[in-house]
């Protein structure tokens, strides 16, 4: 928490506390990890997520709405088929969620069959 000590005229201190958990300095650290294992993010979309997290509401691609996504990360994951018999393996595209409107953020999971080019 920060300590912010207010002197009033009379010389008497006010210690005011202020629960405040520094925002910029644990986004940057997700968004960190988060680009640790992002292999389609671009140097432009990495600014804009970043701006995001700090506080930027300024849409730069209005005409795609208040939500954009981004994907972040491409990989396959050999998952375990519905019916038990073996696995499958899926093209996983992680995806970063930004919605201008909300100031909210979210991460996610898009799974996709691998189709076989013949």
């Amino acid at each position: 928490s920060l300590h912010i000590l207010l002197k009033p005229e009379s010389g008497e201190e006010t210690k005011l506390n202020i629960n405040y958990i520094c925002p910029e300095r644990e986004q940057m650290y997700a968004a960190q990890e988060m680009f640790k294992t992002a292999n389609k993010v671009t140097r432009p979309e990495k600014a804009l997520i970043l701006g995001f997290m700090a506080g930027s509401r300024e849409n730069p691609c209005q005409e795609q709405g208040d939500i954009i996504q981004i994907k972040l990360s491409e990989h396959t994951e050999d998952l375990p088929k519905a019916d038990g018999t073996g696995s499958t393996t899926m093209l996983v595209d992680t995806v970063f969620e930004m919605n201008y409107a909300t100031g909210e953020w979210t991460r996610f999971k898009k799974y996709k069959p691998i189709t076989n080019v013949s």
